[in-house]
């Protein structure tokens, strides 16, 4: 793991566990590395079109504290426009294939010095925060003109049959775009969306579910169940994802929609 400098913050930080109120007591939050490979390979990247919406608000790019970081997958779009990333997560494993400097750490607790970053993203991680102390870390960490953005990727659940197949994966939170990220001493949000697919196999769906928390926190019987419950129902809607998605390759290979909401608050001074 790579070690810190003067430019992020303190040194010798230790892990600090999520306090996010009613978060699993089996720490399943900070389990996600049971599977980090896969989770890295199955994620979904993000949008072109986020990060330039980012850059519209922000056209310098400048430091970026990317909190609940995992294996960078976020954060890997910002360094390539420019932006120098710190990825924070107190997952150890994941944070071990994550190619930027790196610190243990949660969004209520953050190894970083005061006034040390431009931006604060949160991607992928909001649920697993409690926004009023995430949000006095935040403030604190951010310069005067710095700002938080929340990146959620989901399921394009507006189409049936992807809400279907949200349900039986336990795909996690499904958020409306109308949602706002709660959070104390910064400004009104802007916010944005951006519809985008990836081309998956029936198998990267179930290594997919296997990365959500709900398989992490299940027994081998439930994992069996969920799995065929998946295999199931994609082998009936052959057909008709051909026809609903428009770009069926043959085989079990299909493009597996998704709805990218983004969500931009300046601090306030």
């Amino acid at each position: 793991m790579t070690g810190t400098t003067d430019a992020w913050g303190r040194t010798g930080q230790r892990a600090v566990g999520p306090a996010r109120a009613g978060r699993d007591r089996d720490g399943a939050g900070t389990r996600f590395g049971e599977a980090a490979s896969v989770y890295d390979r199955v994620r979904p990247r993000y949008p072109d079109e986020l990060y330039g919406w980012i850059q519209e608000v922000h056209p310098e790019p400048g430091r970026v504290a990317d909190v609940g970081a995992g294996t960078g997958i976020f954060g890997e779009g910002m360094t390539r426009r420019g932006w120098s990333v710190v990825g924070v997560d107190p997952d150890t494993d994941l944070l071990a294939f994550h190619p930027e400097p790196v610190l243990l750490g949660t969004a209520e607790s953050l190894p970083l010095d005061e006034g040390s970053v431009d931006l604060v993203t949160v991607a992928q991680a909001w649920h697993w925060i409690d926004p009023a102390p995430a949000s006095a870390e935040f403030r604190r960490v951010l310069t005067v003109d710095g700002a938080v953005v929340v990146v959620l990727n989901q399921l394009d659940v507006r189409l049936e049959w992807v809400l279907r197949l949200a349900r039986i994966m336990h795909a996690g939170d499904v958020y409306r775009p109308a949602w706002r990220p709660h959070l104390e001493g910064f400004g009104p949000p802007t916010s944005a969306q951006f519809p985008f697919s990836t081309t998956v196999t029936v198998d990267d769906v179930v290594a997919l579910a296997s990365t959500r928390s709900y398989w992490l926190r299940s027994s081998e019987r439930i994992r069996r169940r969920v799995e065929g419950n998946i295999r199931t129902f994609l082998a009936a809607e052959g057909r008709s994802l051909a026809a609903d998605v428009g770009d069926h390759s043959g085989g079990d290979v299909f493009t597996l929609p998704y709805l990218c909401l983004g969500y931009l608050r300046p601090r306030l001074r």
